[in-house]
């Protein structure tokens, strides 16, 4: 059994806030050495339950916050930005997928540190016609390798969101979500312990095939609201997008990775018109 673990931060125990989760800011290392407990718990009862390799993806911003002087020795780790596949590279040979850190979509709940793959120049993403974050996208593109994702962790709020797609993961729970940047935290040892048991669990019912893969049936189209006609307009410069307001651009492709692909490089692209006062 080979786990792949896809690392974000915003649903890290102890963490609430963008001191907290970007280079550069105050508590960043903080949130370093938070983050990196949490992957430990999970590597830990990844193995507990049967594992016989884990690789760690680190999937936050700069994707250069695991320490990796203080991982788990028996864990792999995929560091840097320039992946295809994000946050689940490395699901290419994996055989189940645990989702730590992860966090509510933007603006449908008060789930700390809620927003969709970029920040302030996402106002929602669609696919297939349905608000999603980054847990239904990620999933559904593991789900073409035919991979489940059978375990995650974060806020309460996020455990609900979580539930409306993957109802059958097991979740390790690291707080009680007040607003986007305020929560009620449990200690780090009660929430590295439920990231632990919950690990376990999740790879025991991986090796029996108790959770199925998040499978979408073609064609899949991904669409973003930007928060900027600007943004829009240079992501529409992509080849096969459509912009279909002056704020949303669509990509459609066959398969939930070939949708994932295309619109990446419409974010990206977005991303470069983006302004630091008016979004």
């Amino acid at each position: 059994m080979r786990v792949l673990i896809s690392a974000d931060a915003e649903g890290v125990t102890g963490v609430t806030g963008t001191d907290e989760l970007l280079y550069g800011k105050p508590h960043y290392e903080f949130m370093r050495q938070m983050l990196t407990a949490d992957v430990n718990a999970a590597v830990e009862g990844a193995f507990a339950g049967g594992a016989a390799e884990v690789v760690v993806n680190d999937s936050h911003w700069t994707m250069t916050n695991v320490l990796i002087e203080a991982l788990d020795p028996r864990a792999d780790l995929i560091k840097g930005f320039h992946k295809h596949l994000c946050m689940v590279e490395g699901v290419q040979t994996a055989d189940a997928v645990f989702f730590l850190g992860y966090h509510c979509r933007t603006g449908d709940s008060d789930g700390v540190g809620n927003e969709t793959i970029l920040g302030r120049e996402i106002v929602e993403i669609r696919m297939n016609g349905r608000p999603v974050g980054e847990s239904e996208i990620n999933a559904a593109v593991c789900g073409d390798f035919g991979v489940p994702v059978v375990f995650a962790s974060g806020d309460d709020l996020y455990e609900r969101e979580l539930r409306e797609t993957l109802p059958e993961v097991e979740f390790g729970l690291t707080k009680y979500a007040l607003d986007r940047w305020t929560a009620r935290l449990l200690g780090p040892e009660r929430a590295r312990a439920n990231i632990r048991d919950a690990a376990r669990r999740a790879v025991e019912r991986a090796r029996e095939g108790a959770i199925s893969p998040y499978a979408l049936a073609g064609p899949v189209e991904l669409a973003v609201t930007f928060s900027s006609t600007s943004e829009a307009l240079m992501a529409s410069l992509v080849p096969g997008s459509e912009r279909r307001t002056p704020r949303t651009v669509a990509f459609a492709a066959p398969t939930a990775t070939a949708a994932w692909k295309g619109f990446l490089a419409v974010l990206l692209l977005g991303w470069t018109a983006t302004d630091e006062v008016y979004g």
